[in-house]
């Protein structure tokens, strides 16, 4: 399964890449992708995601878009992910 990503700011500060292709050998679930990066770029990307670190409450400015439909509801870390989804993760900042 090959799932194209976006890191916009700040996620691209710790990846080092703004955009990126990754296979898998089997189907994730949006919880397993968090935690694959997790893996691979430690606490610096969790933290962006968690709010104050606890797992499972996304950090308020946190969208992750799935093939351009940002959303999210009780059951979206189970979110199946599919061959050729384009994930995007942002943070929307608001200010004036």
């Amino acid at each position: 399964m090959k799932l194209h990503l976006e890191f916009s700011p700040p996620f691209n500060e710790v990846t080092k890449n703004l955009f990126d292709t990754i296979e898998f050998d089997k189907e994730l679930t949006l919880s397993e992708l968090i935690e694959f990066f997790g893996k691979n770029f430690g606490d610096k990307f969790t933290d962006l995601i968690w709010e104050k670190g606890e797992k499972g409450k996304f950090n308020k400015l946190l969208s992750i878009i799935i093939n351009g439909i940002s959303y999210q509801h009780d059951k979206f870390l189970e979110t199946k992910l599919k061959d050729g989804d384009q994930i995007v993760f942002i943070y929307v900042y608001f200010g004036g």
